[in-house]
């Protein structure tokens, strides 16, 4: 069912951040979905083995990836979206990949339901990078991934490319996380000199913390975040910054 729904999103989709979808191979009861071979990894190994990347100009390439699936009819909600699930080109752009948790949004049938994902989509996913009202949702439509949700991942997946290192890094395990994250607590804010470097600045920061407020509706959208992401790779230096 995970590849298929896969396969029912990938094939509908063509965007330079996002990973192109080839086709599916089976072999007995096994299916593969192909997709090009990205050599350099994914985002969090890529900028821990490159130290010259330039962060604002990956996580400006992710939120364009976002906006695109975001801006679409049906509109497509990732529902995974982290470092892990971000392939780097070879030259050096990022692709989001690994739609297995995502959902088409279609308009209501005409018998006015929605058709539901299947209850492991619900409870798929990992903590560190779920939104609070996905982690204390009663019942499966409160649990169901929306575009903010999204959002409150992409806001994560900026502290990991940061930081280069996972969310809660200092967590021993998911379920501290899950008990923080719940109760509102935020990553705090890193301010190594060599974070703060590579471009963890004060507006950074206010757009990671907006990504993460607690009211769904206040987090800005994904077309904002690519705007305000451009602003600030036009202040530092634009083209230089890919």
């Amino acid at each position: 069912q995970r590849i298929a729904r896969e396969m029912n999103i990938l094939q509908r989709l063509e965007h330079p951040n996002i990973l192109p979808f080839i086709g599916i191979f089976s072999q007995g009861p096994a299916s593969y979905l192909i997709s090009p071979w990205m050599k350099n990894g994914n985002a969090l190994k890529y900028v821990q083995r490159n130290p010259e990347v330039n962060c604002v100009s990956l996580l400006t390439q992710i939120s364009e990836g976002l906006a695109y699936l975001h801006g679409r009819e049906p509109l497509v909600v990732h529902g995974d979206l982290r470092a892990e699930n971000i392939l780097i080109s070879d030259d050096g752009n990022a692709c989001i990949t690994d739609f297995g948790l995502s959902e088409l949004v279609m308009p209501l049938s005409n018998n006015g339901v929605m058709s539901a994902p299947s209850t492991a989509w619900y409870v798929a996913g990992n903590p560190r990078w779920q939104a609070a009202e996905v982690l204390v949702a009663e019942t499966k439509e409160e649990a169901r991934r929306t575009k903010e949700t999204d959002i409150f991942a992409f806001g994560r997946v900026m502290i990991e490319l940061f930081t280069r290192d996972v969310p809660f890094c200092f967590a021993a395990h998911d379920g501290a996380v899950l008990m923080a994250v719940a109760r509102g607590i935020l990553p705090e804010r890193p301010l190594g000199n060599d974070i703060v470097a590579r471009g963890l600045n004060d507006a950074m920061w206010d757009l990671m913390t907006q990504c993460w407020d607690i009211d769904p509706t206040k987090r800005p959208s994904a077309e904002n975040i690519v705007a305000r992401l451009k602003s600030v790779a036009d202040v530092v230096g634009g083209d230089d910054l890919r």
